[in-house]
């Protein structure tokens, strides 16, 4: 019910067409590498989108890199950007167990969308695919082992983003420059979990909540 309400919310942005976008402007940039930091949070996915933070027990941390490829610039008719992505991430344990990597491989969606009212845009994404792990979080394993079952190592994965475009504000305009055509920053959740015991004995998972910054070439 919770996934289900979080993707009729994603749907009802992405179905306010008077407020898309163009992304003609990055019509060129096929290519990107995203940089992110994200701490490890207990609170569920569909809250987590909206920025509602609940640091877990453990803290653990993550820093990652991601490379996206795009695909294809529209989505049933829509102006949705479509990436595919791999990504590495580096998995900081603070001593509780051994520090892990891991990667990831997902589609992601992209929405250039204008805030009403104004002519400021924000771009929101979302990704789905795999990610596996070297070593189960610390925060994903407690969350399991309240339930008397395991982890794995292969999960399901989800990125959300909401990126602010720094080309549309003219005075940090001069930072882009060369190969860069955007750069985007702003707020990133990092999941995996076991889609109600897809991939797992049960429903469960770790979200990761921080910032990220993302340059399109």
């Amino acid at each position: 019910m919770r996934y289900r309400l979080f993707l009729i919310i994603v749907g009802s942005l992405f179905s306010v067409s008077g407020f898309a976008e163009s992304t003609a402007d990055v019509a060129q940039s096929k290519d990107s590498l995203r940089l992110f930091y994200g701490r490890a949070s207990d609170t569920d996915f569909v809250t987590v989108v909206v920025g509602d933070y609940n640091a877990s027990r453990e803290s653990d941390r993550l820093a990652g890199l991601n490379w996206g490829h795009e695909v294809g610039q529209h989505l049933l008719g829509m102006p949705i950007r479509m990436t595919a992505n791999v990504g590495m991430q580096y998995l900081d344990e603070r001593g509780l167990q051994p520090n892990g990597y891991g990667i990831t491989s997902f589609i992601k969606a992209q929405y250039m969308w204008r805030l009403p009212g104004t002519t400021k845009r924000v771009q929101l994404g979302l990704g789905e695919g795999l990610s596996y792990v070297t070593r189960i979080p610390k925060s994903e394993q407690r969350d399991f082992a309240h339930k008397n079952v395991e982890s794995n190592k292969l999960m399901n994965y989800m990125e959300w983003t909401v990126d602010v475009p720094l080309s549309q504000f003219e005075s940090l305009r001069p930072l882009l420059h060369g190969p860069i055509k955007e750069i985007n920053t702003g707020f990133m959740v990092w999941h995996r979990s076991s889609v109600f015991g897809l991939f797992a004995d049960t429903k469960g998972g770790i979200n990761y909540m921080g910032f990220s910054v993302e340059a399109k070439y």
